[in-house]
């Protein structure tokens, strides 16, 4: 990725062109390989942030449906308790068939 600058190696403060020394080879292609780095980081983040947004939509979405599911098991709680017990207490009371 980025090349890291040695101790030894001063900083520059300057680019070479305004030094007037001439941009060698290496140094256009160090400056070219830089920038494409540069543009290759930028779109994935651009990439990341679009996939984030849309994640983030759906989750926003998840939310509104789990609150509508948690408020019709809140509803339908009572009337499925009192159908259970209901049906609970009628097979306790109900006499298997015995034969004779």
């Amino acid at each position: 990725m980025w090349k890291e600058t040695s101790a030894t190696e001063p900083p520059r403060t300057t680019a070479p062109a305004a030094t007037g020394k001439p941009v060698t080879e290496d140094e256009l292609r160090t400056i070219l390989d830089r920038l494409e780095t540069t543009r290759d980081i930028f779109r994935q983040h651009q990439e990341l942030r679009d996939v984030l947004f849309r994640r983030e939509a759906e989750t926003q979405a998840l939310r509104a449906r789990n609150a509508e599911l948690e408020e019709m098991l809140q509803n339908f709680a009572p009337m499925l308790l009192n159908m259970a017990t209901t049906m609970g207490l009628a097979a306790k009371n109900e006499k298997p068939d015995t034969p004779s």
